[in-house]
């Protein structure tokens, strides 16, 4: 078994990640996108919900609120009707709106590409902020959530306390993505909900299988 810590291993997990989201990747409407508004909106609806659920949603809200000065003078009861079925409509939507009015009023209807700027705006916390930069802007940054934890675990053996462990944090970022943290990072969400299940993880179709640690320990 090869040492789960060497820079090789990143690598190859890297690349292994990276490959098979190119061929095996969800489909998803704000993947097809870098507009930087329409990034930041999706990655607020992605809270706490599915991307399933949010896809269902997604087109026409972005239909309707185009820009941030139409979320902005939208009736509330209106946005968290759009939103009802993801639940927490009431909240989701007062975060939309409150945004979309610090943007328009902080940043002049532009979404700030600044890390520390982007954390200031209402409903927007470390993991949106970095998902808008590494999605919209191309700017590599760490990016750690559920998925990332899970498959962290399972990969390496890391325990974490959680999205909020700093040491989770310097982890991913010493992957050094490049120009690959959009389909490294969209690859760990998708093998986390089509390949490395929680209860049933498809050990045998999984790409990361001759690197894996948990795999080695519960399938040899």
């Amino acid at each position: 078994m090869k040492n789960f810590s060497t820079d090789a291993v990143q690598r190859a997990v890297r690349n292994s990640i990276v490959e098979w989201f190119n061929t095996n990747g969800r489909d998803f409407p704000w993947r097809s996108t870098t507009d930087p508004y329409h990034v930041l909106i999706a990655e607020m609806l992605l809270r706490r919900t599915t991307a399933t659920a949010v896809s269902r949603i997604y087109p026409d809200f972005m239909k309707q609120f185009k820009q941030p000065e139409q979320l902005a003078r939208a009736n509330i009861r209106t946005i968290a009707s759009m939103i009802h079925t993801l639940g927490l409509q009431n909240v989701r939507a007062q975060h939309l709106q409150n945004t979309a009015l610090s943007i328009i009023e902080g940043f002049n209807s532009s979404i700030p590409q600044a890390f520390e700027e982007l954390t200031i705006l209402p409903g927007v916390g470390r993991y949106v902020a970095s998902a808008v930069l590494n999605f919209a802007y191309h700017i590599p940054m760490p990016l750690v959530d559920g998925n990332t934890i899970h498959l962290m675990f399972r990969v390496f053996g890391l325990t974490f306390t959680g999205p909020n462990d700093q040491r989770a944090w310097d982890f991913m970022g010493s992957f050094n993505l490049g120009n690959q943290n959009r389909a490294f990072y969209w690859g760990i969400i998708d093998l986390v909900a089509l390949i490395c299940l929680r209860k049933s993880p498809r050990c045998n179709i999984c790409p990361l299988q001759g690197v894996c640690k948990w795999t080695h320990e519960n399938t040899s």
